[in-house]
Formats: C-alpha cells, structure tokens, sequence
C-alpha cells in the first residue's frame, strides 16, 4: 500500500509537469522567436538612422565603418534591388533558416520610400536558445520528480503507518485483548476510524465481561437446582423434579436477562409469599445438614417494589451460604420497617472476619470463588433495594426494599 501511494503521487506530480511542460516549452520557444524580431527591428533602425539620402553604396559603407550602425545589415533600392551589405540579391527573397526583418527608408522631407533595409539571423541561434531553456525546464521537472519521490515517500509512510496501527488494533480487539486509548493520528478521516474502533472495542469488553459475568453466575446459581434435581430424580419424586425443573429454567432467564440488562420492570410483589415459598424449598437441605431454619415472617407485610425473580435468587445465595458456611441454627425473618420491608437473616456461626467486611461483597475472578454476595447485591441493587452486611459475629445480612406505592 505505502509503494502505491507512493507510486501514485509520483505519477501524478509527472503528469502535471507535463501538462504544464509542453506548453511552456511552446511558449519559452516564441518567446525566443519574439525578442530576436525586436531585437532585429531595433538594428534595422539603428542602420536606418545613419543613411543619407540618397542612398549611395559607397557613402553607405563608409558611414557603416564610422558610426554605431549594426556590422550586417544590407540595403535595397525603392526596386529592391541591393545597393550594400551581404544579403540576397533582392530584399524579397526568403530564406526558411533566416528570420529576416526588412524596414523601409523613407524622405524625410516628402516621406516618399526610397528604400528599405535588410537585417537577418539564423534561426538555429533562436532554436539554441530554446533548446538551453528547454534543457533547464526539463532539469527542473526532474528536481520536482526527486521532491516528489522524497515527499511521496514520506507522506505514504505518514498515511500508511497509522492504517497498520489501525489494522493491528481490529486484529487485536478481534481476539478480546484490552487496549489503550486511541492515539491521536492527526488525520480527520483516521481519527474517526480510530474513535470507531475504540467504540467497537469498548462495546466489545462490555460483551466479553456480560458473557464471563453470566458464565461465572450460572454457573453459581445453578449447582444448587441441579442438586435438587439429581436428588428428586433419584428418589423418584418426579412433581419435585418438574419443580426444580422449571426453577431451573427461570434461573438460566433470570441470569441471561441480568447478562443482557433486560430485567423485568419493576413491580409490586408479596415478599411474605416470597420467603415462605423459599424457606419450605430449603427445610430439606437443612434437614440433611442436621440443621435448623427457621422463618418468621410478619403478617399484613405491605407489598414491596421490586423484580420478580431477583428476592428469590438473591434469598437463596444467602440461605445457600449460610447452609455451607455457618452453623447452629439459620433464622430468616420478614419485618415492616419505616417506608418498607426488611428481610434479615443470620445464624449460631462463627461469623465474618472483621477484615473481610469491607470486601465481603468483592466480585472475585469470574472463577466459581466469591461470586455469590456480590451477585446477590447486584440482583437487589437491580430490583431497587440494598443489601447490607450488619453483623458480622452472627454472619447478619439485611435485605432492605421499598414499599410499592
């Protein structure tokens, strides 16, 4: 690409000197014709004003040796026929290698035309002129085709070197790899690409990160609903199953739909229903971890604003990690609060270490390991309420949402 621009320029800056060269050379060659005629006319009137009338060749040699009158000129009778000076016989005869000016003499008291007077040059004189100017315009062309060498050289190395940049920059957002900021080329046409692709590339991690983000959740959420499924299965409950089944199914949408920021919309939902529904799904769990959950929810609870979906799954990465990490007995608790509902819910543990309250809700690496709380506080976050870490001696976490209006 950098040898067709280059090529390019060249060819261009050649055509235009010769577009322009073919004519100035015509003109450089009439140029030279014109001012040897002037010159000529100005040597036949020098001559004219050293004669005396009438004309007389001797007279007229003489007066040539003596005065400042041009060497080579010759003189020709009213008949045209040569009176001095080394030209033709007759003043009308041409000559095709001459340029030849003939001015006539006149009287000056009746300004009758006695005579006339014949001056001459060859024209390869005029044509070596021509030749020399020629010579010097076609030295410059070929300085104007080295600068435009050089130029085009360089300019295709300015145009080129950005484009490859640009190039090696869509290869590498291609394959997901991060860049910096895009450099400023200097060029409109390729800022503008470059601010594209840096578009592109933003939109692209944006994409990479939703789709290792839902990777990293689905894979979260969904051991548990498998779990059940497998034992429901194997025990032959197939109502059970059927209901893990679908529970499942709503977790894949629940996360895709959190990949691609399409959650349902807000609305009113019974959270009191909510966490019973729940609390019944894990008693099993408890049960075979020789544990003990106990719900107590407050009656006439208002209803809540929020996304159908996210209470269940966040309430069950909680009740989840409780199960797995704490011990004694779980305590899940719905309650009215001033303007709105909170859900509570803690155990007999041994809690939380103080120095990982403040990253507790940390997002990790998107490799299966700390991924739950900060899901879990995404999902609320997403469905209008806060999640909030109060206790750590008893692993007491609190759900906060606001009454539907």
């Amino acid at each position: 690409m950098k040898a067709r621009i280059a090529r390019t320029i060249v060819a261009v800056t050649a055509l235009v000197i010769l577009v322009l060269g073919v004519p100035f050379a015509i003109v450089a060659q009439r140029f030279f014709q014109s001012r040897a005629t002037v010159e000529l006319q100005r040597a036949a009137a020098e001559a004219i004003a050293e004669l005396t009338i009438p004309l007389d060749g001797k007279a007229i040699a003489a007066a040539a040796e003596e005065s400042d009158a041009p060497s080579d000129f010759s003189v020709y009778n009213s008949s045209g026929a040569k009176i001095y000076g080394s030209g033709p016989l007759r003043a009308d005869v041409n000559d095709a290698n001459q340029l030849v000016v003939i001015s006539p003499i006149t009287d000056r008291n009746t300004e009758e035309v006695v005579g006339s007077v014949r001056v001459s040059r060859p024209r390869s004189d005029i044509d070596a002129q021509a030749r020399t100017a020629w010579a010097l315009m076609a030295l410059a062309g070929i300085g104007g085709l080295g600068v435009a060498v050089v130029v085009a050289r360089r300019e295709a190395k300015r145009l080129v070197e950005p484009i490859s940049k640009l190039v090696t920059r869509a290869e590498l957002i291609g394959s997901g790899h991060g860049l910096e900021n895009p450099p400023i080329i200097g060029i409109p046409e390729l800022d503008t690409l470059a601010d594209a692709l840096s578009i592109s590339e933003q939109r692209l991690q944006e994409l990479l990160a939703r789709e290792r983000e839902f990777s990293a959740n689905a894979s979260h959420q969904l051991r548990t609903p498998l779990t059940a499924l497998k034992v429901n299965l194997e025990s032959g409950d197939i109502a059970g199953a059927m209901s893990e089944a679908d529970r499942l199914e709503a977790t894949i949408d629940h996360m895709l739909a959190l990949a691609r920021n399409s959650l349902p919309t807000l609305g009113a939902i019974d959270i009191g229903s909510i966490v019973r529904d729940i609390s019944a799904r894990w008693e099993a769990a408890f049960g075979q971890a020789d544990r003990q959950l106990i719900t107590n929810v407050e009656s006439h609870l208002p209803p809540v604003q929020s996304r159908s979906g996210s209470i269940e799954q966040s309430l069950d990465i909680l009740i989840d990690n409780s199960l797995k990490h704490g011990s004694g007995v779980t305590r899940l608790e719905v309650r009215r609060t001033a303007g709105g509902v909170v859900v509570q819910i803690s155990d007999d543990g041994v809690g939380i270490a103080a120095n990982r309250q403040n990253t507790i809700f940390d997002r990790g690496d998107n490799s299966g390991t700390r991924i739950g709380l900060p899901l879990a506080r995404t999902l609320i976050e997403a469905a209008g309420g806060r999640l909030l870490l109060t206790d750590t001696e008893h692993a007491e976490f609190r759900i906060v949402l606001a009454a539907s209006v």
